[in-house]
């Protein structure tokens, strides 16, 4: 692999300019390879990229929210899980940084799908990640209410928390006030949001390795408690396999977002140089720090078999092994991490949207494509995203169960949506027709046995994602057949029903809109 200072060669659109044309070092020529003019303000430096995708995977928001998960079915041995889902998605990551080398624009996986397998396969890549985007920014801002209230419960401002709809609704009001802050500062532009989230990152970062040293010195057990396998797995089909594939869920919902990095590309200095480095850092960085709380927190609770573990989670062990001071603290540093990772996964699907709207790929495209000459950013897809977002919260608000099968089914989409970036660009290399930029990051002779391999990781995890487990989609009574079957039924109504739209409505309409069209 290299990644050095070079000339950034992209493949030139139609009429946008010759073959024989020399092409410039210049940031922005990847945009007027694509037929793009230059809009949005390039103020983003290395670290600015970096902090976007960490916090977008954000350890600290998912290890606390899905900690219970991964040891309720499958109890410590739970943590294997991490380095597995880890290998499987770096495969993806290391074919991301070869065209975040060579393609660093605006909403990524759309423009990646597109320039790797047509307008066609780009338009439903960019439908699924954006639906995907959207939901995701309602379950992120739903963590507030697993921590708030455990901090104080002055945060439980509807009941006391014991009524059967307390939480439920408690869940939406302070979700809707963290995607109404996320909107207003994504709006305000691009820089306001990277200095916050940047900051937030920081503190994410140093209360995540204090964290870490805080619960080394209280480990109670060996390492060989993480290959337990107990009881678990019992009335599994696969016995304590089926159990830990379940189990791999909680780490396969944390592990995704690291294409923000170069989702930015537009607004980024030198993107072509940073954005695979921010990719690699983000996810490397997010798996040794996430690996670490995991490990030492099933070796440092008191009780390995407490119910609290399984319900309460990285909350409990943090508060029963460090104390409730210590313990506060922390959940505060996990207030902020909530609050920048809703902050990147709503960047992100702003960009998505512009990128999408400046092809005229959506309804009112010249509006959600326009910039703000005052915040140079798209203010009209930011406030949109936020207003959709919260409708989501609000219209599943007394039901929980539907809303974690949706919210189950926006991260097999996204997994779905890399598939579309991966598959073409493994046909392309099979044919001979994948060049790396020159002098930027390249994969080199390993570069198709790991796009095979990231292929296969991404049809496979999706096939677990989606599999009908009761457990994971229909949990609790009322039993139902569509919401067991929810992420085939869901999945297969936005693909084909946006993609029905794009074939019958905009497919004849679409191209550069004349307003974003380099000269």
């Amino acid at each position: 692999m290299s990644d050095g200072p070079g000339q950034d060669p992209a493949d030139p659109a139609p009429g946008a300019r010759t073959a024989g044309e020399a092409q410039s070092q210049d940031d922005d020529d990847s945009l007027k390879a694509f037929g793009y003019r230059p809009e949005l303000k390039r103020t983003l430096g290395n670290f600015h990229t970096f902090a976007a995708g960490i916090s977008y995977i954000s350890i600290l928001t998912g290890t606390f929210q899905l900690f219970y998960f991964g040891v309720k079915f499958a109890g410590p041995g739970y943590w294997w899980s991490w380095p597995m889902v880890f290998l499987g998605q770096l495969m993806v990551a290391l074919c991301f940084c070869e065209l975040a080398a060579r393609y660093p624009v605006a909403g990524s996986i759309y423009n990646w799908s597109k320039k790797l397998g047509g307008p066609h396969l780009g338009w439903l890549g960019g439908w699924m990640m954006t639906t995907a985007t959207m939901v995701s920014l309602a379950a992120v801002a739903l963590a507030y209410q697993i921590t708030l209230p455990q901090i104080s419960s002055v945060f439980q401002v509807v009941g006391n928390g014991t009524g059967p709809t307390d939480a439920a609704a408690n869940a939406v009001l302070l979700g809707t006030v963290l995607i109404v802050f996320t909107t207003l500062v994504n709006a305000f532009g691009v820089k306001l949001m990277a200095q916050i989230n940047s900051a937030g990152v920081m503190i994410e970062l140093i209360a995540a390795i204090v964290l870490i040293g805080l619960l080394a010195a209280h480990i109670t057990r060996g390492p060989g408690a993480i290959v337990q396998t107990d009881s678990y797995g019992a009335g599994e089909s696969l016995g304590y396999l089926g159990a830990f594939l379940t189990a791999s869920l909680a780490s396969a919902y944390v592990m995704y977002g690291f294409d923000t990095a170069s989702s930015l590309g537009e607004e980024s200095l030198n993107p072509s140089r940073n954005a695979p480095r921010a990719i690699l850092r983000a996810l490397i960085a997010s798996f040794l720090i996430g690996g670490l709380i995991l490990l030492f927190a099933l070796l440092s609770v008191p009780d390995l078999q407490s119910p609290s573990l399984s319900v309460d989670g990285l909350q409990y062990v943090v508060l029963s092994t460090l104390g409730p001071t210590v313990g506060q603290i922390v959940l505060w540093c996990v207030v902020v991490a909530i609050t920048v990772c809703a902050l990147a996964v709503h960047a992100a699907g702003i960009r998505l949207a512009f990128a999408m709207a400046r092809d005229n790929g959506l309804p009112a495209s010249s509006w959600i494509a326009r910039v703000s000459p005052r915040f140079g950013t798209p203010v009209v897809p930011a406030v949109f995203i936020g207003i959709v977002a919260v409708v989501i919260l609000v219209i599943n608000i007394n039901q929980p169960q539907i809303f974690s099968v949706i919210t189950s089914i926006a991260i097999i989409m996204i997994y779905l949506a890399y598939l579309m970036v991966t598959t073409p660009m493994l046909v392309r290399r099979l044919r001979g027709r994948w060049r790396p930029a020159e002098g930027h990051f390249s994969l080199g002779r390993f570069g198709l046995p790991v796009n095979v391999l990231a292929v296969l990781w991404g049809a496979a995890m999706s096939l677990n994602l989606a599999w009908p487990r009761p457990e994971v989609y229909n949990a609790t009574g009322p039993h139902h057949w569509y919401l067991q079957w929810g992420a085939f039924l869901f999945v297969g109504i936005v693909a084909i029903g946006g993609f029905t739209y794009y074939w019958f409505v905009r497919r004849k309409h679409t191209g550069v809109l004349e307003a974003h069209r380099s000269p």
